[in-house]
């Protein structure tokens, strides 16, 4: 079963080129190191910058990332200081308001804000209704309708 997410890590060829954009640029402070790899910890996450298992090499997916910040005109006017390019500038979406960039390695790299970002932790997961949904909850199920 599992229980929670461990680490995202990124497998780069370019590893101190993205620590760099992770550590200077979007503001994540020094990294831990742990094995080769280095893991930025943002709340309870731990985002990893790994070169790689040699096994495993090939085409580098990209993948994204989002981070919630307190105030996301001063974040997007602070990496654009330091030379970061917006793919989309900051504008509302889904009840936020957001704003893409990319990592070194090209990755998405969104930043948010908002209210309901407030506490940043995932809704509940939901029951499934339907068939023993009410063994599930302990409901007592539904007599059905004579026809």
């Amino acid at each position: 079963m599992i229980t929670a997410i461990g680490a995202i890590v990124h497998a780069t060829h370019q590893r101190n080129e993205l620590v760099r954009f992770y550590r200077e640029k979007l503001g994540l402070g020094d990294p831990d190191h742990t094995k080769g790899q280095q893991f930025f910890r943002i709340g309870d996450l731990r985002l990893g910058i790994d070169a790689g298992d040699a096994r495993l090499r090939g085409p580098l997916p990209r993948t994204g990332l989002a981070f919630v910040v307190d105030d996301l005109d001063r974040q997007v006017s602070h990496m654009k200081s330091l030379g970061v390019a917006f793919d989309l500038e900051p504008h509302e979406a889904s009840g936020a308001r957001v704003a893409v960039c990319r990592d070194p390695d090209g990755n998405f790299v969104t930043l948010m804000s908002g209210p309901r970002l407030g506490d940043n932790r995932p809704a509940p997961a939901r029951r499934p209704k339907g068939r023993g949904a009410a063994k599930r909850t302990g409901a007592k199920p539904k007599a059905k309708k004579k026809r």
